[in-house]
């Protein structure tokens, strides 16, 4: 029930509600993934890194394969400065062979913390791997000149 209610609120543009719902709900049940996800998602759009970074590592404490929150996990450390640890997080996602954009943020990552040779090989990944009309595929084309390529 209240799952649904904070659905229905997010969608509406009612952040706030939404957060009193799915907290109402992670009180009862607190490794609720999807109510964790949501609230992660939430306070990542509400600009609320460090709570959103809280409440994806419960995600992935429930559930440690959970592709979209490792994700957003990982791309909010490289945007909050956190190379290394975005490298970390992404890494599992790194074993999907059609996956391009772990592939992509890790290796800018890796740039940021100057191992070129690494970010050189996740970037050709990427390459091989992202569509031409993506848009970040000029940025990929300027990172693997910054690689060496």
């Amino acid at each position: 029930m209240a799952l649904g209610l904070a659905a229905a609120c997010a969608k509406r543009g009612e952040l706030d509600q939404a957060i009193v719902h799915l907290k109402e709900l992670l009180g009862a049940t607190p490794d609720n993934e999807i109510a964790n996800g949501m609230l992660a998602g939430i306070y990542a759009e509400l600009k609320m890194p460090e709570r959103a970074t809280v409440y994806y590592q419960r995600v992935l404490a429930v559930n440690p394969r959970n592709v979209l929150a490792r994700f957003q996990l990982g791309l909010l450390q490289l945007t909050g400065g956190q190379p290394q640890a975005a490298v970390e997080t992404l890494r599992p996602n790194l074993s999907d062979n059609t996956e391009f954009l772990a592939h992509f943020y890790s290796g800018r990552a890796l740039l940021e913390l100057g191992k070129t040779g690494e970010a050189r090989v996740l970037l050709e990944r990427t390459a091989q791997r992202m569509p031409a009309e993506h848009p970040l595929h000029a940025e990929l084309q300027g990172l693997l000149r910054s690689a060496g390529n």
